[in-house]
């Protein structure tokens, strides 16, 4: 009797390790295969259920403002969108100083910051005062163009401020203060004085 429930408990031991071999092959294995190179493919929209973050769809329609003979022009431009506002004026920014290339060239972006008040700081390299060689109705046209493209385009953004190399700096061309927010400067039409004035003056 000892010898056949010995058995019987041996043939039962062998049944259970062979049922948890098989469940381990069929069910546990598979998901350890699934679930390994999630982190390498999470770009791989086709399967998985880690969903992939937009790169290249999720882009914005921006108007970048422009000083041009006619005063300011407006083109729009697509880039990527940014949730944070001050990643977003970064890129409208490259944009910005991208198409003021004919205007004033080879300035480089060195920072976009934007405090508490809701005020944008456009830092930039010394270049952009250097090449400026504008009058004083070009240097109204490049502040307006400026203060607008980030006015419009980022939302909360009260007004801006010019930074060379990281410095305030007292006037882009001679005619207008640079070293106060823009938005006083331009809010206003320009207003050139009275030929009887420049003689009485």
């Amino acid at each position: 009797m000892g010898k056949k429930y010995f058995f019987i408990l041996l043939v039962v031991m062998l049944l259970a390790s062979a049922a948890g071999w098989f469940v381990t092959e069929q069910f546990l294995s598979p998901i350890q295969q699934f679930q390994a190179p999630l982190i390498e493919l999470k770009g791989d929209t086709n399967g998985g259920s880690v969903p992939s973050l937009p790169v290249s769809d999720d882009t914005v329609t921006v108007k970048i403002f422009l000083p041009s003979v006619e005063g300011i022009t407006v083109e729009e431009r697509t880039i990527q969108n940014k949730p944070i506002p001050v990643e977003m004026a970064e890129a409208i920014a490259y944009e910005y100083l991208k198409g003021l290339n004919d205007e004033i060239k080879d300035v480089r972006l060195i920072g976009v910051y934007r405090d508490k008040m809701g005020i944008i700081y456009l830092d930039v390299s010394d270049e952009f005062r250097k090449n400026f060689s504008g009058d004083i109705k070009h240097e109204y046209a490049v502040l307006k163009s400026m203060y607008e493209t980030f006015t419009v385009n980022i939302p909360g953004t009260d007004d801006v401020r010019l930074l060379v190399d990281g410095k305030e700096i007292e006037s882009l061309g001679g005619h207008f203060n640079a070293l106060n927010p823009l938005g006083n400067t331009v809010k206003e039409e320009l207003r050139q004085p009275a030929a009887g004035d420049q003689e009485n003056g």
